[in-house]
């Protein structure tokens, strides 16, 4: 059996705790199934609750405001959907999810 196997196994166990594919809802919401959770369920890498400069340019001319041309990728919004992995506490209860980050097709 090759590794793929195996965790393939592993994933559609019950009790597995691997990542799954969830939707936002909101800014900082999402749903797996019909399973809702909350900011309070959830935990964020900083970088996906705002946009995050891909590219800086810009200007400021004199004695004006900054001319912001930067490239940014925006933040979590409802429909995208994103990673998320149980954190279980020791005593096996699922306390949180991670969000590990925007899921895109390739």
């Amino acid at each position: 059996m090759s590794w793929a196997d195996d965790f393939a196994g592993m994933m559609g166990r019950p009790e597995s705790t691997g990542a799954q594919l969830a939707e936002m809802m909101g800014p900082n919401t999402c749903k797996i199934g019909n399973l809702q959770l909350t900011a309070e369920d959830l935990l964020f890498d900083d970088r996906l609750l705002h946009p995050t400069a891909t590219g800086v340019a810009g200007y400021c001319p004199e004695n004006a405001s900054l001319q912001d041309k930067s490239a940014y990728l925006p933040a979590l919004k409802a429909g995208d959907k994103v990673a998320v992995i149980p954190i279980k506490e020791p005593e096996g209860t699922v306390s949180k999810y991670l969000v590990l980050g925007r899921m895109v097709k390739g």
